[in-house]
C-alpha cells in the first residue's frame, strides 16, 4: 500500500478549538453525515470520566484522526468513562453520549462534532452499540506529522505497520518480509531506559549487554549488530555509535533478515540478522506537554519533558523538544552508578509539497565501577556468576561518554506522483574510560586476571542521500519506483595504555587495589577509515486488486575500508558487490497474508577490539544470504505473525589465544511464532517464541563443521502480558516471563552457559490529577534476583542484572 500523501484539507489540528480560543465556523456541506457505527481500526481505551473537551483531545491524539469542535459547544460537559475494544470514531460517540452533541464525517477524513438534531437526541441511547471491526489496516489520517506512522493494536504498544526501508511505510500484511514496530507509549510503558527494554517483548531480538555496559549489542536471528548500524528515518551513520537515547523517539521498527536492498549497510555493516530503525517525535497537533517523573528501588531518580506543538496557518510548522536525566543511585552493585542526560529538538516544515525536518540531540553518561565484560580461556567449563550485587569492578573504574548528533531531511514533491528528496547528517562520539581492564576467567572455580588501563577513543560519522520516488502504473501494476543514491564516511581513531600491574581476583572474593598513577602522554590515533557508496533501485508493485505485492530489485555497494596501525595506514580494502532482493506477499483474506522472499546482505568485515591480541585487524567484507516465507494475521484488536527462514554468513569470533578470527560459514535456521494486542477481553498479549538450530560449516580442516554457533539458543521464549482490572478502572496488571535456553560459548562446543528463567512484574494506573490525565507506572525487574549469565558472544560474557524496582508518574498539561 503505497504512503498516504499529504492533503491541504486534512491540515487542521486535531481538536486544537476544542483546547485553545480559536473556533471553527461551520462548514455547510451537503456531504455531512452523522455517524451510528463507522467502521475503522480497533484500539483499547481506557479513559476515565472527565471534561468532554480533555476526553476528546486525547481521543485525537490517540487515534491520529482529525477532530474539530466548537469550544462553546463543549464548555462545561463532562465525559462518561470510554473503556474497551473499538475504533476512534465509537469512543467519540462514546464521550459524547449524553451531551446532545453528534459526531459527523466532512468528506471522507475529517470528523467534527455538532448539536444533535432533536429527534436523534430522543432516539440516542447513553452508549452506542459495538461498532463493526474493520479488517483493513488504516494509517494515521489528517495529520502534518511527517511520519505518517500506521495505528497501533489494542494496547497501543505494537503498530499495524513499518517503513519498509527506502519504500517507506508499508502496512503488515502487505510486508514481504518480517516487520515489527513498537510506539513511543511502548516505551512508557516499559519504562525504558535503553533501547532493548522496548525490544525484549520478541524473542527474535536479544541484547548481549546489561543495563550497567556502556555499549549496546544486539543479536538479531541469532547475528550480532551494534548500536551504530541503527538508523534513523532509514538514514545510517547519524545515531549515538555505542548506546541510544529512547526520549526521541515515536517507533522503534525492527525488519528481521538481511535487507541491503532497502536499507544499505550501516557503518559497521553488521546487519545481516536485520536492522533497527529510528523514527524520530514530530511536532503535535494537539499541543502536548508531558512530564515523567521516574525513580528506582536503588536510588536513582530521573525526570523526562516531552513537549509537541504545532504552528503556522494550517499546522505546517512543528517543533518536539526532549529533555532527559537520569542518576543519582546505584544500579544495584556496590560502587557501580550510572548518570544519563539528552536533549533533542526536532523542527519540521509540512507544507503541500515541501517537506522539510531537522533533528539535533546530544546525549551524555558516566559510568562509576563501569562494569567490563569477562572473556575467558578455553579448557575448562565456565564457572556460574557471581552473585547480581556482588561488586567485582574497582571503586575507580570510570566511563564518560559524549555524542553529538544532527540531521537534516528535504522532500518536495514535483508532481503528486513524483518526489525527489535529500538527507545530510552525522554524529560525532567521544569515550573515556580508566578502568582495570576487561577481567579475563581463568579457572572453573571463578578465578580472573585484570590489567589496568585507560582507553580513550572518538568517532565521526557523515552521511548523505540523494532520491527519488515515482508511482506510476502499467496496465492493472501499480508502481511505486525508488532511486537512490547514499555515501557515508566515518574514521575513527583510539589510545590503550596500560596502568600498573596486572592482579588476580576472584567471583566470590574479589580483590580491590588502589588505582595506578595514570600514565602521561599520548593521544588517539586514527585505526580505521571507511567510505560507503551505494546505488540503489526498487520497485514495490501490487496487483491483482492490491491482494499482490512484489518487492525486488538490486543495490550496488562499493565498501573502501583503511586499516591503520599507530596511525599509519597498513592496508586497504575495497570492495564491490551487488545484493538483489526479491520478495512477495499475497493476501489470501483481508485479514490474512501469506509471504516469501530471498534478500542478501552485504557486510563489513569485522574490527579486532582492544582487547585482542590482533588489535586494530580488519577483515575482508562478507556477504549474508537469507530465504524465508511466513504467514501474517490482522485480526483488528489483535494481530500473529509466523516465519520460517535460513541465514548463511561467514563467522567471526575470539579464539582461545585472544585473537579475533574469521573461519568457516554459519547457518542459522529458525522457526519465530509471535502474537500482540488484545486477544480477549481486557487482556492483551505481546508474546513469542523463537527456536533456532545454528551451525558451522566449512571451518578449516572440518573441526567445528555441525557444531553449534556461539551464543544463540536453541529456544528462546517471551510472554509478556496485560490485563485490565476491571473492578477497579484505570488499574491494569503486567508482568513478563523470558526464558533462554543454553548457548555454546565456544567453537568447538566444550564451553557453554545454562538457560535461564527471568520474571517481571508490574502495575500501571490511569487516572486524572487536577483535572490532568495521569498514570503511574511500577515495574520489578528480575523479580527472583536471578544471577545468570545473560549472553555470551566473540569470547565475551556479560552478567544479569539484580532485582530493580522502577517507579514513575506521568502527567500531561
Amino acid at each position: 500500500m503505497p504512503s498516504p500523501s499529504f492533503s491541504p484539507r486534512l491540515l487542521v489540528a486535531a481538536l486544537t478549538a476544542a483546547l485553545g480560543s480559536t473556533s471553527f465556523a461551520q462548514a455547510h456541506s451537503t456531504a455531512d453525515t452523522p455517524l451510528v457505527a463507522q467502521a475503522g481500526a480497533v484500539q483499547n481505551w481506557d479513559l476515565p470520566a472527565g471534561p468532554l473537551d480533555e476526553t476528546l483531545a486525547r481521543i485525537a491524539r490517540q487515534s491520529g484522526r482529525i477532530l474539530t469542535a466548537d469550544p462553546a459547544l463543549l464548555r462545561g460537559k463532562t465525559a462518561p468513562a470510554v473503556r474497551g475494544s473499538f475504533a476512534a470514531e465509537e469512543a467519540a460517540q462514546r464521550a459524547l453520549a449524553g451531551s446532545g452533541l453528534a459526531l459527523v464525517r466532512l468528506g471522507s477524513d475529517t470528523l467534527t462534532v455538532r448539536p444533535a438534531p432533536p429527534a436523534a437526541q430522543a432516539a440516542a441511547p447513553a452508549v452506542p452499540g459495538t461498532a463493526e471491526r474493520s479488517m483493513a489496516t488504516v494509517t494515521v489520517e489528517g495529520s502534518r506529522d511527517p511520519n505518517q506512522v500506521y495505528q497501533p493494536f489494542a494496547g497501543g504498544q505494537v503498530a499495524k505497520g513499518a517503513r519498509l526501508g527506502a519504500l517507506g511505510n508499508t502496512a503488515l500484511l502487505d510486508a514481504p518480509v518480517a516487520i515489527s514496530g513498537y510506539t513511543e507509549q511502548a516505551s512508557r510503558d516499559a519504562q525504558a531506559r535503553r533501547l532493548i527494554d522496548v525490544l525484549a517483548v520478541d524473542p527474535a531480538v536479544r541484547s548481549t549487554n546489561s543495563e550497567s555496559n556502556a555499549v549496546d549489542v544486539f543479536f538479531l536471528r541469532g547475528l550480532p549488530m551494534l548500536s551504530q548500524d541503527i538508523s534513523f528515518n532509514e538514514t545510517f551513520a547519524v545515531v549515538d555509535t555505542r548506546r541510544i537515547a529512547v526520549e526521541q523517539f515515536e517507533r522503534i521498527e525492527v525488519l528481521k533478515g538481511p535487507s541491503a536492498l532497502l536499507n544499505g549497510i550501516g557503518p559497521s555493516s553488521s546487519t545481516t540478522g536485520g536492522t533497527i530503525n529510528l523514527v524520530p517525535k514530530r511536532g503535535t497537533d494537539v499541543p502536548l506537554t508531558r512530564l515523567t517523573l521516574s525513580g528506582s528501588s536503588h536510588g536513582q531518580m530521573g525526570a523526562h519533558l516531552d513537549v509537541g506543538r504545532r504552528f503556522g496557518t494550517d499546522n505546517e510548522w512543528g517543533v518536539r523538544v526532549n529533555a532527559a536525566s537520569r542518576g543519582g543511585g546505584s544500579t544495584g552493585v556496590p560502587n557501580e552508578r550510572v548518570g544519563t542526560d539528552h536533549l533533542s529538538v526536532a523542527l519540521d516544515y509540512a507544507g503541500e509539497k515541501l517537506r522539510v525536518s531537522l533533528d539535533v540531540a546530544q546525549n551524555r553518561r558516566h559510568f562509576d565501577g563501569f562494569p567490563q565484560f569477562f572473556r575467558f580461556n578455553d579448557g575448562f567449563a565456565l564457572p556460574a556468576p557471581p552473585a547480581t550485587k556482588q561488586a567485582f569492578s574497582q571503586p575507580w573504574d570510570s566511563s564518560d561518554t559524549k555524542s553529538s548528533s544532527a540531521v537534516s531531511r528535504v522532500e518536495y514533491d514535483i508532481t503528486p506522483e513524483s518526489t525527489v528528496f535529500g538527507v545530510l547528517g552525522g554524529v560525532d562520539y567521544e569515550e573515556s574510560n580508566i578502568n582495570a581492564g576487561n577481567p579475563r576467567i581463568t579457572s572453573a572455580s571463578g578465578n580472573f586476571t585484570a590489567q589496568p588501563s585507560i582507553f580513550r577513543t572518538g568517532s565521526s560519522l557523515r552521511s548523505g542521500e540523494l532520491g527519488w520516488r515515482m508511482r506510476f502504473a502499467t496496465g492493472p501494476v501499480k508502481h511505486r519506483v525508488v532511486l537512490g543514491y547514499s555515501r557515508f564516511t566515518g574514521d575513527g581513531a583510539s589510545l590503550s595504555q596500560q596502568m600498573g600491574s596486572a592482579f588476580t581476583s576472584n567471583f566470590n572474593n574479589p580483590v580491590f587495589v588502589a588505582r595506578p598513577t595514570l600514565p602521561s602522554g599520548g593521544f588517539p590515533l586514527r585505526f580505521q577509515d571507511s567510505v560507503s557508496d551505494s546505488l540503489a533501485v526498487m520497485d514495490s508493485m501490487h496487483l491483482l486488486d492490491d491482494r499482490l505485492h512484489l518487492v525486488g530489485g538490486v543495490r550496488y555497494q562499493k565498501l573502501d575500508i583503511g586499516e591503520f596501525s599507530a596511525g599509519v595506514e597498513q592496508r586497504r580494502f575495497e570492495q564491490t558487490a551487488t545484493a538483489p532482493s526479491l520478495g512477495a506477499s499475497y493476501k489470501l483474506a483481508p485479514s490474512f497474508s501469506v509471504y516469501a522472499n530471498y534478500a542478501e546482505g552485504l557486510a563489513q568485515g569485522p574490527l579486532a577490539p582492544a582487547s585482542t591480541a590482533n588489535l586494530g585487524t580488519v577483515f575482508p567484507p562478507f556477504k549474508g544470504k537469507q530465504i524465508e516465507t511466513g504467514l501474517k494475521y490482522d485480526g483488528g484488536s489483535f494481530g500473529a505473525s509466523a516465519a520460517l527462514f535460513q541465514i548463511r554468513q561467514p563467522v567471526s569470533y575470539v579464539n582461545g589465544k585472544n585473537f579475533l578470527v574469521v573461519d568457516g560459514e554459519q547457518r542459522n535456521r529458525g522457526l519465530e511464532l509471535s502474537v500482540y494486542g488484545e486477544v480477549a477481553k481486557s487482556l492483551r498479549l505481546n508474546a513469542g517464541l523463537a527456536l533456532s538450530d545454528a551451525v558451522q560449516s566449512k571451518t578449516l580442516n572440518g573441526a567445528n563443521d555441525g557444531k553449534k554457533a556461539i551464543g544463540i539458543p536453541e529456544h528462546s521464549l517471551v510472554l509478556g502480558a496485560e490485563w485490565d482490572i476491571t473492578a477497579l478502572p484505570g488499574l491494569t496488571l503486567t508482568g513478563r516471563y523470558s526464558k533462554v535456553a543454553r548457548q555454546m560459548a565456544s567453537v568447538d562446543n566444550q564451553q557453554s552457559i545454562p538457560g535461564f528463567d527471568s520474571y517481571d512484574l508490574g502495575l500501571r494506573y490511569a487516572t486524572r490529577l487536577a483535572g490532568k490525565p495521569t498514570v503511574f507506572r511500577l515495574t520489578v525487574e528480575n523479580l527472583a534476583d536471578s544471577s545468570h549469565w545473560l549472553s555470551v558472544r566473540t569470547g565475551f560474557l556479560a552478567r544479569s542484572t539484580p532485582r530493580t524496582a522502577l517507579f514513575s508518574v506521568s502527567t500531561e498539561f
